[in-house]
């Protein structure tokens, strides 16, 4: 009777011997708990980069993950193919999981457009968005704006292809250059010669501490020989009071020459355009002036006041009438 009624506890047991094993082997994850939750088995991520997009996102999504792609050029992996994966092989992930692929376009093609004139930012947009690499050199230009390409290779239409570099030369501005020594010569003189570097007389002074004779320039400020941008405001020192000068004449002249002129003799040009009543003006000028009337050339100066040869002080105003 003993061994009949130990029989029970035997058998129960295993019973619950079996119901555990056929548990964990139903059990994705060899464990119980995620039966009962309803958990999807573990996928371990393989290595699937360069075999080609359609086949790996196929087997990924059965395998019930999430796939997401972008783009990316590539010297060696075919386009159409996988150029990188992440996570990386090896990885265990659970169903629902995202794997994001980079999936190759192909090597770099791109063909340049004609930049010169062009500002670098715009020229070298669609070569960094295609990932070539791009060298910049800057080099200084008297005329060209800062940023502005001057120079390109390759040139327009050709293409730049794998590792191939696109270099641009790029204008800086206006090189600094150095105050000249105008000290001892007249004001007018002076004047010309540091318009010619690019300077402009922004004022004169006088001074009486000097041994040289009244109305010789003493210096500027800044000195001679500082490093200054061009257009750069320059102070004229003479001897004694600044004196008066006479201003150049300009009309018939084009209208930057005339301010060129007119800068360059110390004062400061202002342009403006001439309407029919100025126009009438100028044309009784120059009957008064014994010449025959004509049409002005549009772009050139019909009138300035002060009138040329009557002196004024530097860095007086100098208005040009400018021919429509």
């Amino acid at each position: 009777m003993g061994r009949v009624r130990g029989a029970v506890p035997v058998a129960v047991a295993l019973g619950l011997a079996t119901a555990v094993v056929l548990a964990l082997g139903f059990a994705p994850t060899l464990n119980p708990v995620d039966l009962v939750l309803g958990r999807g088995r573990s996928v371990v991520l393989g290595d699937v980069v360069g075999a080609p997009l359609p086949g790996v996102r196929a087997e990924l999504e059965e395998a019930g993950l999430v796939v997401a792609t972008r783009n990316g050029f590539s010297l060696t992996v075919p386009r159409g193919s996988v150029l990188a994966q992440e996570p990386l092989p090896g990885s265990r992930l659970d169903p629902g999981s995202t794997v994001s692929l980079v999936v190759s376009r192909g090597a770099v093609r791109v063909v340049l457009d004609d930049a010169v004139g062009r500002p670098i930012v715009e020229a070298r947009r669609p070569l960094d968005e295609a990932g070539v690499t791009v060298e910049v050199v800057d080099r200084a230009d008297e005329d060209v704006p800062v940023g502005i390409v001057l120079e390109q290779e390759p040139g327009p239409g050709l293409e730049v292809q794998g590792d191939a570099v696109a270099r641009f030369v790029v204008s800086s501005g206006p090189a600094p250059r150095p105050v000249p020594d105008v000290s001892g010569r007249s004001l007018p003189v002076a004047s010309y010669a540091l318009g010619a570097f690019g300077f402009e007389v922004a004022d004169v002074k006088g001074t009486s501490a000097t041994d040289l004779p009244p109305g010789a320039v003493v210096g500027t400020d800044p000195p001679a020989g500082t490093t200054a941008n061009r257009d750069a405001p320059v102070v004229v020192v003479v001897s004694g009071d600044a004196p008066p000068t006479p201003v150049p004449a300009v009309v018939d002249l084009p209208a930057e020459a005339a301010a060129t002129a007119i800068r360059g003799a110390g004062f400061e040009a202002n342009l403006v355009t001439a309407n029919a009543f100025e126009l009438a003006i100028a044309e009784q000028a120059a009957i008064r002036a014994g010449r025959r009337p004509t049409p002005p050339v549009p772009g050139t100066v019909v009138l300035q006041s002060p009138a040329g040869g009557t002196e004024r002080r530097p860095t007086s105003v100098v208005t040009l009438v400018v021919a429509p």
